[in-house]
């Protein structure tokens, strides 16, 4: 072929194919009109893969180490169903929680911490009586909860109390005595002392009841709000690692005088 003729033949298929991809390129409104799914169900009909199996089996004996370590022993069961207004369980976990948290508060600020409230729902489960161990702590709190501190006005701080009021419920409480008498609050103290409508008090909870979960619209707005970046989880577990045996009780700090 003439060198001048292949030039030409090449010149033809090259402008061809720009005309295609300027054609391709056009802008044209197009709207997905059908999206389709199949489920595929994951079952025994599935042979596993034992590469992967292979490959995720020393994680996975660390992990259950881990969560299988003793951290303290318990002489018998702990519940939230213990009582009406407190439980065993309700009540060592808000102590725990109020212990961990007010050292790291009063070294961040200064201040301590004047009584802590928890969620009733909060507590997913019992400790069973004997050796508690890290996979109880993870199926009692399987929440990635930060504990934080409130700073509430008297106002706000009421409506807490009125809450509790109205609930009548064994919602985790530290460093309170609370005497409800027909149906109404009688008498509220808070380390001790009577509550003041004219305080501020500094108030533990987590972010979860902070953001106003179970209702707690009291938490939502606050004077001022402290992060203490420690999970409510971690701070259980912590705790339960410095001691050799646990003991909780009910000891009246929510009950009924009718």
């Amino acid at each position: 072929m003439p060198t001048k003729l292949y030039k030409i033949l090449i010149l033809i298929i090259f402008s061809g194919l720009l005309n295609i991809f300027m054609i391709s390129c056009e802008e044209k409104n197009i709207q997905l009109k059908q999206i389709k799914g199949k489920q595929v169900e994951v079952n025994q009909f599935y042979n596993s893969d034992s590469t992967f199996i292979q490959f995720i089996q020393p994680y996975k004996n660390e992990l259950q180490s881990k969560i299988n370590t003793v951290l303290c022993y318990t002489p018998r069961v702990l519940t939230r169903k213990e009582g009406e207004l407190e439980s065993s369980l309700g009540n060592i976990f808000a102590d725990i929680c109020f212990h961990k948290a007010d050292s790291i508060f009063s070294t961040k600020t200064g201040k301590t911490i004047d009584f802590a409230l928890f969620n009733y729902g909060g507590i997913r489960t019992v400790i069973p009586k004997g050796n508690i161990k890290v996979k109880n702590i993870f199926e009692l709190m399987p929440f990635e909860n930060m504990l934080v501190v409130a700073e509430l006005s008297g106002e706000q701080t009421q409506a807490l109390f009125n809450y509790l009021e109205k609930e009548k419920r064994a919602h985790p409480i530290s460093h309170l005595k609370i005497e409800i008498k027909s149906e109404k609050l009688n008498k509220i103290l808070i380390q001790g002392q009577p509550f003041d409508l004219s305080k501020k008090y500094h108030v533990l909870t987590h972010d979860y009841l902070q953001h106003g979960g179970d209702h707690m619209d009291f938490f939502k707005d606050p004077v001022s709000l402290y992060q203490t970046e420690y999970k409510v989880r971690d701070a259980l577990i912590s705790y339960l690692t410095s001691i050799d045996t646990l003991r909780a009780e009910l000891d009246g700090r929510f009950i009924k005088i009718d």
